[in-house]
């Protein structure tokens, strides 16, 4: 029960950053570091993975960043930032686990966008959708 109070917190933060991607293509790093702040105090107070597997989680969001800035912005600040939050309350493997989610998830959906002719090969996609809907995903196979 008290985990979920957790899940519930990335949940939002997912969904309100999802919002900001799809309209702005850029999310707000008040929201960002609040949300990180948040999900670091729920996961101290609720959460059951240890700090070690905690900074694992924020370390996989610190390469994301890493690889932004590495590859001039191609990748957006803001996934990485926010797979920072989502790391702090899934941990190292849960992290991964929706990253890696995410991805297969955004390759599908592009897939598909580029066949359809809605996109070509150059048009930029929001990721953080993604990272809500694998959320959601890896919550669903859960229950």
């Amino acid at each position: 029960m008290e985990e979920n109070i957790v899940k519930t917190g990335i949940i939002l933060l997912l969904l309100l950053c999802s919002i900001q991607d799809m309209k702005k293509k850029k999310v707000s790093l008040w929201v960002v570091g609040l949300g990180i702040l948040c999900i670091l105090f729920l996961s101290l107070i609720y959460g059951t993975i240890s700090h070690a597997d905690r900074i694992g989680g924020f370390a996989v969001g610190v390469s994301i960043v890493l690889l932004s800035k590495a590859t001039g912005g191609k990748i957006g600040m803001g996934d990485g930032l926010l797979l920072c939050a989502t790391g702090i309350g899934l941990g190292l493997w849960g992290n991964l686990e929706l990253f890696a989610v995410a991805l297969f998830i955004a390759a599908v959906v592009s897939i598909v966008l580029l066949i359809v002719g809605i996109v070509n090969r150059k048009t930029s996609i929001p990721f953080i959708p993604f990272l809500f809907m694998g959320y959601i995903a890896m919550m669903a196979i859960q229950y």
